[in-house]
């Protein structure tokens, strides 16, 4: 029998976690949970973090960070102007999101505990460099997030440890980004294959802090350090975009499955980077192109 507890302090989760971890399940918006019956199937308690105060919330720490409670929803990160300022990467891939009523209902705890290889804001926060912070009854810590996965569905979670938050660290000077997925259905798929872009954008085209993710094409989601390499330092050139793109192609690691085949999500890969530097190629060369002056009507 599953029993059900809603609890209003973290403490207490921790205390019951700490107690029966083991058997026991979160739940916060349920979207992959309620649809993933076989993960209850050795739980005896569902315990309701929903209403947690200490999960919630988005703001800059004194030391620097981003800081994004682990039950904030997608759609309040899609729509925050902190996000937006500090990590606009990860709103624009929370806006991805499934539907309307998904991201208004799935968090992004949730995101990182159900460890799916295609989730949507793992490549994001794996180019913002974030670090998971978890806490139990009497520790915390603060994962990596390159570390945080171990496999589809695996992270170092500990029984008695859950997601309090997510810590971006800031960044100076102007960045571009950008978050593109490939599905079966616009607005309401589960990626067959993504890839997130961050990059610092300097005033002679130069891009410097490269960082390309893909999710979907391996057993976690990676960085691809050939196709950062291609573009580290550089102007942005067409023949650059496509070695970054083919560097992306090598790195994925994907299978075939029921939403896609190994051969497609590789080709999709390299082609949904391009989809996102072609755009930044030519908003680079406008800006450098001199403006003219314009002449006096006598």
């Amino acid at each position: 029998m599953l029993n059900f507890l809603r609890l209003s302090s973290l403490a207490d989760v921790s205390e019951m976690l700490w107690a029966d971890g083991p058997v026991s399940a979160l739940i916060a918006g349920g979207t992959d949970l309620l649809v993933r019956p076989e993960r209850l199937a050795s739980a005896r308690i569902l315990i309701d973090i929903s209403n947690l105060t200490e999960l919630g919330g988005i703001g800059v720490t004194p030391d620097g960070d981003l800081r994004i409670g682990a039950a904030v929803t997608h759609q309040e990160i899609a729509d925050d102007d902190t996000v937006r300022r500090h990590a606009h990467l990860l709103a624009q891939a929370c806006a991805q999101v499934g539907s309307v009523q998904i991201r208004n209902r799935g968090t992004l705890g949730g995101n990182l505990a159900n460890a799916s290889p295609a989730g949507d804001s793992i490549p994001a926060l794996l180019c913002l460099e974030a670090r998971v912070a978890l806490v139990a009854r009497e520790r915390g810590r603060a994962v990596p997030i390159n570390e945080f996965f171990v496999g589809p569905a695996k992270t170092v979670m500990q029984v008695d440890e859950l997601i309090e938050s997510v810590r971006i660290p800031l960044r100076r000077g102007r960045w571009v980004s950008f978050f593109e997925k490939a599905g079966q259905r616009k607005g309401m798929c589960c990626s067959k294959a993504s890839v997130a872009f961050l990059a610092q954008r300097h005033g002679d085209r130069r891009l410097t802090g490269v960082r390309v993710a893909l999710g979907a094409v391996a057993p976690t989601a990676i960085r691809v350090p050939a196709a950062e390499a291609a573009l580290e330092g550089q102007v942005l050139t067409l023949e650059r975009a496509r070695a970054a793109a083919e560097a992306c192609r090598e790195a994925a690691r994907a299978i075939d499955d029921i939403r896609s085949t190994r051969d497609y999500r590789r080709e999709a890969v390299s082609a949904l980077l391009l989809q996102g530097l072609l755009p930044l190629y030519d908003r680079m060369r406008a800006l450098a192109r001199p403006r003219r002056r314009s002449r006096r009507r006598r």
